[in-house]
């Protein structure tokens, strides 16, 4: 597995402020480990080197965190990928030292592992918004980061204001809210559960839920649904025997997550929403079943008599201040998502993030470059040798078309690997079947 890659850089440069470094600090020699990290879970890309420090320039040079890092691991002609080389740069990824751990001292050398985490996952911390947002929630998201396609004067002066790319789906429903002073990425992810995708489908029920994530390219924040639409760039093959191809699996198993106890405490299969309106001492309530969603073939079954009880109930108080306008020519507040809607969105979304996680197929592959978080491919498996609810309609196997929701780019020892962990959208099989 490391026949087509060699590591050729991995160094860190100068931080920002207070620098201590005078210029590039070459670790190459050194690196005993190194391991690249995106999910689609998390609004950060993240690394981790384990170094061999012979002559404790480190902590002669007094490194103590913000360093920039920079990483290549440079590939042969003969590999498959289109991307031939791996590569992290300060400019682009802006990935930066935040912890020094695990220092083991020895007779003549000391080890020490090197953390490091998206710049703007630091500025998060102080990026507080308190302002008032009314409209399209994927605009609202877009004004919180402030890319480099936003205007600057719609940006969010207190927001993220990142330099990275920003891809996204269009939410097809408004939301107003207030910052009230907490970071970005925490408002954002709060409003994954809040968002449906424009031009939706409510008959099928399946275009609720987004997921707002860093990759290698940047930032996104797409559809669930979207996410899994995509056909397969790349299919890897279970090979039973010796192969030249780069697209083969090395090792693979599959997981079954499914814990019942924390099912019930996400309100996979029964939630209910209460919607106190204060003004009008009006109170709504929202229920949600997973028997009642049409498209899911497979529904997960609870294994004791608890049906039609809510195992987790939500409260939402609604402050009719922040739906007033008082701008001139603004929406109206009728023309916005209404409130029963918005909970019918919330209610859904729990479950589907629940349901995402309950089965995956985790897999070992040569390094590949070209791979990211929110891809999609195929896997092919000579025999079906797990009968599961992950499989197709025709042949109920492990085979078909995934989502990369984990991916873990790996170098020890001399070998290049990339670890993936696959899941397939068990709300919506019928992604996986006719429209695969």
């Amino acid at each position: 597995m490391s026949r087509n890659f060699a590591l050729n850089q991995c160094s860190l440069f100068p931080s920002e402020v207070n620098p201590v470094l005078e210029g590039e600090y070459g670790m190459v020699a050194g690196v005993r480990s190194f391991d690249y990290y995106e999910s689609i879970t998390s609004p950060s890309i993240s690394a981790q080197i384990t170094l061999i420090d012979v002559d404790g320039s480190l902590n002669a040079k007094g490194v103590y965190g913000g360093e920039k890092l920079a990483v290549k691991m440079k590939g042969s002609d003969e590999s498959d990928f289109e991307d031939q080389d791996f590569i992290l740069t300060p400019e682009k990824h802006e990935l930066i030292l935040n912890t020094i751990g695990n220092l083991t001292s020895g007779v003549k050398q000391q080890t020490v592992t090197l953390q490091f985490v998206s710049k703007d996952l630091i500025k998060n911390e102080t990026a507080r918004i308190n302002k008032r947002y009314v409209g399209n929630i994927t605009d609202s998201v877009k004004k919180i980061l402030g890319g480099p396609d936003v205007k600057d004067e719609d940006k969010d002066k207190k927001g993220i204001n990142t330099t990275k790319t920003f891809e996204s789906d269009q939410a097809g429903n408004n939301y107003a809210f207030v910052g009230n002073k907490h970071t970005s990425f925490d408002i954002i992810q709060r409003l994954q559960a809040k968002a449906g995708r424009a031009g939706f489908d409510d008959d099928k029920k399946s275009d609720y839920g987004f997921m707002f994530f860093e990759n290698h390219d940047g930032y996104h924040f797409k559809s669930i649904r979207a996410l899994f639409e995509p056909e397969p760039k790349v299919t890897y093959i279970k090979s039973e025997g010796s192969t030249s191809s780069d697209f083969v699996i090395h090792d693979y198993n599959f997981t079954s997550g499914n814990d019942v106890v924390l099912n019930l405490k996400a309100g996979l299969y029964n939630n209910e929403t209460t919607f106190v309106e204060l003004d009008k001492t009006k109170i709504t309530k929202v229920k949600f079943n997973m028997t009642e969603v049409a498209d899911l073939e497979l529904p997960p079954k609870i294994p004791v008599n608890m049906e039609g009880k809510p195992s987790r109930i939500m409260l939402r108080v609604i402050d009719t201040g922040v739906h007033q306008h008082y701008e001139e020519n603004s929406t109206t507040l009728e023309n916005m998502q209404p409130l029963t809607d918005l909970a019918v969105y919330q209610n859904k979304s729990y479950a589907r993030f629940a349901l995402l996680n309950t089965q995956s197929l985790n897999i070992t592959v040569t390094l590949n470059p070209d791979l990211r978080a929110g891809q999609t491919i195929g896997v092919s498996f000579p025999v079906a040798e797990y009968k599961t609810e992950m499989g197709d309609e025709n042949s109920n196997d492990i085979s078909g078309k995934y989502l990369i929701s984990h991916l873990r780019h790996e170098f020890e020892g001399g070998n290049f690997r990339t670890h993936l962990r696959l899941i397939r959208d068990l709300f919506t099989p019928e992604t996986t079947s006719e429209n695969a």
